[in-house]
């Protein structure tokens, strides 16, 4: 299991069930090198499933992707807070 799986483990189980399974099947499809640090491996996933909301798909489908998305680059932000807050800037 990653590091980053690891960390979402506490906290998607308050997510809504098809938002936690979206996270949870984009961490299985874009596997990170394990060198990447949690917040690096959660915006690395994050802009891998807008690349796959601009290619299209049922609408549906695309906006519960865009909203996985955007719960990664929050929760790569809550990491980076609690580890390294001194590089919540470069976060972009």
């Amino acid at each position: 299991m990653s590091e980053a799986r690891r960390w979402l483990n506490s906290r998607l189980p308050e997510a809504p069930p098809s938002l936690r399974r979206r996270i949870e099947q984009a961490l299985d499809l874009h596997q990170v090198p394990p060198d990447h640090s949690v917040a690096d491996a959660l915006r690395a996933v994050a802009a891998a499933m807008l690349e796959e909301a601009k290619t299209g798909g049922p609408a549906r489908d695309a906006a519960l992707t865009l909203l996985a998305a955007d719960a990664l680059v929050t929760y790569a932000c809550e990491v980076t807070a609690e580890t390294d807050p001194a590089r919540l800037a470069e976060l972009r």
